[in-house]
């Protein structure tokens, strides 16, 4: 499958960049196509639509998903069929990938317009970490450091970087919209 006119934006960062607020914030500014996800567990996250676990496997036997990981407790993807129902659109398209995919994605979709969304230092990832719970002070500066360092690899290998500072969502969902029209 190939988008013409540059039409797939792929907006990533570390979990916990604040992607999903930045593209919730975007909606209520720019019309566009948000791909959705399928997960074996209800998930509470934009785009996310839970499906048992019979049919995930179905798609993962007929080789079904452009991607598909654990995420915590559950088994997430996103189908062949989904991208289609995308591709059908006119709209421009939006797929929110957390960094560690970002090369998966871009192999198969080199057309892509790659946005990195960054906002975060080690300390932001941290406190965002601790904030989901996780206790274990270790465990949650391990993530934090990787969720750094994962955007300093990529920062030179995406087309865009928007900062992302604590209460500027919007802005940076305007920068987005921006890039968006070109």
């Amino acid at each position: 499958m190939s988008f013409g006119n540059k039409r797939l934006f792929i907006i990533t960062g570390a979990d916990g960049s604040g992607k999903t607020k930045v593209i919730s914030d975007l909606q209520k500014i720019k019309s566009f196509y948000l791909v959705n996800y399928i997960s074996t567990s209800p998930q509470k996250e934009l785009g996310m639509s839970q499906v048992s676990w019979d049919v995930f496997q179905s798609f993962a036997e007929k080789d079904g998903f452009v991607i598909s990981y654990k995420k915590r407790n559950a088994m997430i993807g996103v189908t062949y069929e989904e991208i289609k129902k995308a591709e059908q659109t006119e709209l421009p398209i939006v797929w929110e990938i957390d960094i560690q995919w970002i090369e998966n994605i871009k192999n198969e979709y080199p057309e892509a317009r790659t946005i990195l969304v960054n906002g975060l230092g080690a300390e932001g990832f941290f406190q965002h970490y601790e904030s989901k719970g996780n206790a274990v002070p270790n465990l949650t500066a391990i993530k934090a450091q990787r969720a750094e360092q994962l955007h300093s690899w990529w920062r030179g290998e995406v087309d865009f970087t928007v900062e992302n500072k604590a209460g500027e969502s919007a802005k940076a969902a305007e920068e987005i919209k921006k890039i968006m029209e070109g």
